[in-house]
């Protein structure tokens, strides 16, 4: 556990935090102790002697902060209170999954976008092509009050949008983002994989 406090915390209210196992190579990790198998989600809240205090001091620099930014796990629900003054703290959580909770208001509501780690993409890696797709439109942008961008990785590196491949609409403005041309030519070598976010 990140703080060493020994109370027993019963859950009583209806606050959930929710994490879901996305680590790569069918990992199953463990958060606060307690074990998640790849794939499969927990609410931390139900975790005996587990409270709120001790989710917000992970999220900023602990376990939590750790899992999220090495891509093993990432929020599918939370309407914990984590109200944040810090822009930057906030975009942080927000990018991981985190969006009821941040701001004075209420109420629960599930995650309204799915988050896609580590896919592949569609096309001929060939020494040749450089159009690749995506399964399905993914959001570029502002989606309410959030904003979410395409991340793609080559041999393992974060590629650079604008400067190694651009984004296209493959059927017109206005139809989604699905399309990546690269402005380079990817060897029949290279491993190339994306994290983004579509619409639930």
């Amino acid at each position: 556990m990140t703080v060493g406090f020994e109370t027993w915390v019963p859950k009583t209210c209806s606050t959930v935090f929710i994490v879901k196992n996305i680590a790569p190579e069918n990992k199953r990790i463990k958060i606060f102790h307690y074990p998640i198998d790849n794939g499969c989600e927990r609410d931390l809240m139900t975790i005996p002697q587990v409270s709120e205090a001790d989710i917000k001091h992970s999220l900023l620099k602990g376990e939590l902060k750790t899992k999220f930014e090495t891509n093993e796990a990432i929020v599918t629900r939370s309407n914990i209170d984590l109200i944040q003054f810090d822009d930057c703290q906030k975009a942080w959580l927000q990018s991981y999954g985190v969006i009821e909770g941040l701001e004075g208001g209420g109420g629960s509501a599930s995650v309204p976008f799915v988050f896609m780690q580590g896919m592949e993409l569609i096309g001929n890696i060939d020494g040749v092509n450089r159009i690749f797709t995506t399964t399905q439109p993914f959001i570029n942008g502002t989606w309410g009050n959030n904003s979410f961008a395409i991340k793609i990785y080559h041999n393992g590196r974060t590629l650079v949008n604008t400067i190694d491949y651009i984004l296209a609409e493959s059927g017109g403005v206005g139809t989604g983002y699905n399309t990546i041309i690269f402005t380079f030519v990817p060897s029949d070598r290279s491993v190339i994989r994306a994290d983004y976010i579509v619409a639930a």
